[in-house]
């Protein structure tokens, strides 16, 4: 070996490696994070959406029934009586969501938001001639259908929180 007039610098490259390599894995850490991160994020707003899915098919449902038992008794249909509770989970996905009910004519739609995932979710829902359904935004949970004879003029299938 020959010696330099400055001195050996052997120990610099085992210094050095061991820096690279920290400083290598602490982006390779990183990156896996980030990745990771968004997409444990995609995957909750996908079952959020799925959750909603079922809640508003659910509510569709029961409109359906509501509708069905309300048509089926001729006007005037001010001595009807129609209740119709739903038990709905409280909260998808972790948060707590909202259901809008809109309605024209025979023709609506059930619109669930989740209120930190970014999902919503918008059910189709149809009614029988004759019958009205109000429109309504309510918190998820359990929730109450039923025909009011007294809403609107010829009455109303009626949503409200229990």
């Amino acid at each position: 070996m020959r010696d330099r007039p400055g001195g050996t610098d052997r120990a610099v490259s085992v210094t050095v490696g061991y820096v690279m390599t920290l400083a290598i894995s602490t982006l390779l850490l990183s990156g896996l994070f980030v990745a990771g991160g968004s997409f444990v994020e995609t995957e909750r707003e996908r079952a959020a959406q799925g959750e909603l899915t079922v809640v508003g098919e659910r509510i569709a449902a029961d409109l359906g029934t509501v509708d069905r038992v309300v048509s089926s008794d001729s006007p005037p249909r001010e001595n009807l009586t129609v209740d119709r509770p739903l038990t709905l989970p409280d909260r998808v996905s972790g948060t707590g969501y909202r259901i809008r009910i809109e309605a024209t004519g025979e023709n609506g739609t059930i619109a669930l938001e989740s209120e930190q995932a970014d999902a919503t979710v918008e059910v189709p829902f149809r009614t029988s001639d004759g019958v009205a359904v109000g429109n309504t935004t309510v918190d998820g949970g359990d929730l109450l259908i039923r025909w009011d004879p007294d809403a609107e003029a010829n009455g109303s299938v009626v949503v409200s929180e229990r």
